[in-house]
């Protein structure tokens, strides 16, 4: 037998092999693709306002619980307010958490409505700002507003004609500007002497 059977003999089993290996690398590919989607799915706005809602069911929760005490037992009404302000207190802290960490997603909600080619590093970069008390915050607005989809970062690579007409004409100002004081300085050292 010689080479050329043997390389045509293993052809079908070495095509069949690629293939299952492709498959298995789209499959990957797709299961890392459904897992970043779920990632970032799950760092938008409603998961937030979900936690929101968590924070308040919690607060109405203690509260009733204040509440029951209050009638059920022999509690006085004054610990009944330090428990409710203590209850009031935690609300407050978990309400401020919650809020800077939502606050710190609005320059990459800006860049991902305007379509930004850096949206994924304002989003990074809005995490960094969050673990560094929103330092690069400001930055990362600034950022995010500079693009604009219908007219990109607003630096104009190429003169349009009507620009063309307008640099021609403040070039002619400017021209006889130049010579209209060229003239008044001669006329100042004819003067002077």
């Amino acid at each position: 037998m010689s080479l050329n059977h043997v390389q045509q003999a293993w052809r079908p089993v070495r095509d069949l092999v690629g293939q299952l290996w492709r498959s298995g690398r789209d499959s990957a590919q797709s299961v890392w693709s459904q897992g970043r989607d779920r990632v970032l799915r799950f760092s938008e706005a409603r998961f937030w306002v979900r936690k929101w809602v968590v924070t308040a069911a919690i607060f109405i929760i203690i509260l009733l619980t204040g509440i029951y005490l209050l009638a059920t037992s022999n509690i006085d009404f004054d610990t009944f307010l330090n428990y409710f302000a203590l209850g009031l207190l935690i609300f407050v802290l978990i309400t401020l958490f919650y809020g800077i960490i939502a606050i710190h997603d609005v320059p990459y909600e800006l860049a991902k409505h305007r379509d930004h080619p850096h949206q994924d590093a304002i989003h990074a970069a809005g995490w960094v700002s969050l673990f560094t008390l929103h330092v690069l915050w400001p930055f990362l607005w600034i950022w995010a507003m500079l693009y604009r989809p219908d007219r990109g970062w607003g630096l104009q690579q190429g003169v349009s004609p009507a620009a063309e007409g307008n640099a021609a004409a403040q070039s002619g100002a400017l021209e006889k500007l130049h010579k209209r004081v060229t003239e008044l300085e001669r006329r100042l050292d004819q003067g002077a002497r």
